[in-house]
């Protein structure tokens, strides 16, 4: 009887050895399948520290498909317990070349960092990063999906609500905000989910009422191209009216250059207009709208 439940003891002792090397072999595997961020150097100490500091492979994460390495377990908890304030925006890459090319996604390198509002940006190069550090404010928030409004609330409701900063998830390198702790957790349990039902339901509704609607803003002209790196829509190879308006947002008149030359000419004089038209194209701070009409302010 003794050696029946000997043996049976050392059965159980086996299965449990074997399972815990089977998980822990999963998340070697796992950590071994996706990319090293930062060149292993630790996101927590660049952040708060500005120190590149190397980390060590026991003290690993993986966090939205990369591995972040940290020196101690201690480090490694700051940075389990919130995430989104150590990682690097759009996942390290150029917030810049984001910008400027429709969202390509250029990696940029821990040797050309910048830091702008207690956040982490990395460019391929001196001459990018020197474009983001003259104006950071501009390329900050290329990442903010949504222009910060929730993405359950409009895939489950049909609501535009605007989410708060500090209710913020990351998903493929893209900051989603949300009005609060339970709904964003609804999004992280299947993000994949809302990206995917935001873009269905923007397929559906491409051609409804709405996206005709007339909207009136107004601001101060500046050059598309030459001052914010973006370019009409309608006509690339124009430079492109622009108008800032008092939120931040900027507006690219599409065809100015054409319907309004007199004023396109002027448009580095910092005028003040009055733009009536509709919207044809967004992307984070960026609005191309088709004019109906465009008047001086004075």
């Amino acid at each position: 009887m003794n050696l029946f439940r000997f043996v049976m003891t050392a059965a159980v002792l086996i299965s449990v050895v074997c399972l815990s090397g089977t998980v822990n072999a999963a998340e070697s595997s796992q950590k071994k399948q996706t990319p090293v961020a930062l060149n292993g150097n630790c996101a927590v100490c660049l952040v708060n520290g500005k120190k590149v500091v190397a980390g060590k492979p026991e003290f690993a994460v993986v966090y939205d498909g990369q591995t972040y390495l940290f020196p101690s377990e201690e480090v490694k908890q700051k940075f389990k317990a919130a995430p989104e304030k150590y990682v690097p925006a759009l996942k390290g890459d150029c917030t810049v070349c984001f910008a400027h090319h429709d969202g390509v996604r250029n990696p940029g390198k821990i040797d050309h960092v910048s830091f702008y509002e207690g956040r982490v940006f990395l460019f391929p190069n001196e001459s990018i990063k020197a474009v983001f550090d003259k104006s950071p404010a501009e390329y900050a928030d290329v990442d903010l999906a949504c222009d910060g409004k929730c993405i359950v609330c409009k895939v489950d409701g049909g609501k535009e609500v605007l989410g708060k900063p500090e209710f913020t998830a990351i998903y493929q390198g893209l900051r989603y905000q949300f009005p609060g702790q339970a709904v964003m957790q609804k999004f992280q349990k299947d993000p994949a989910k809302y990206v995917a039902g935001l873009t269905s339901k923007q397929a559906a509704t491409s051609g409804s009422s709405a996206d005709s609607e007339l909207i009136s803003i107004s601001g101060t002209t500046g050059c598309a191209a030459c001052e914010y790196g973006v370019h009409p829509k309608q006509d690339p190879e124009e430079l492109g009216l622009a108008v800032k308006s008092g939120d931040g947002k900027i507006y690219v008149i599409e065809g100015a250059h054409a319907s309004h030359p007199d004023l396109y000419k002027g448009r580095f004089q910092s005028l003040k207009v009055s733009v009536k038209g509709k919207q044809i194209a967004h992307k984070g701070k960026f609005v191309w709208l088709e004019p109906q009409s465009i008047e001086s302010v004075k």
